[in-house]
């Protein structure tokens, strides 16, 4: 099983303190190689507010690994959550639904 890097679980851990709106569902973060995909579901619609917090975060992230790309994804969806294995798809964050 791979699991995501605990050196950018942290990072992703600190960027996101006082980020998380109530209307964020999911964030992980992944990394393969020298990219690091942050992806964020949001309720549909999200806030401006909302974009510009996560948006800061993945710089943020970006800042600690300087060496890589980071791809954001940062979705609006009602649909229900992925099922998937949280540990190897690098979920930090996860709403109660």
């Amino acid at each position: 099983m791979n699991v995501v890097d605990p050196g950018l679980r942290l990072s992703a851990l600190r960027a996101l303190l006082g980020a998380i709106h109530p209307d964020v569902r999911l964030i992980k973060v992944r990394r393969d190689g020298e990219k690091i995909t942050f992806t964020a579901i949001c309720d549909l619609p999200f806030s401006d507010t909302t974009l510009d917090a996560l948006t800061t975060a993945a710089a943020e992230i970006q800042s600690d690994f300087p060496d890589c790309d980071v791809n954001e994804k940062i979705l609006g969806s009602a649909d229900p959550l992925p099922r998937e294995n949280i540990l190897e798809e690098g979920w930090i964050f996860q709403r109660a639904e």
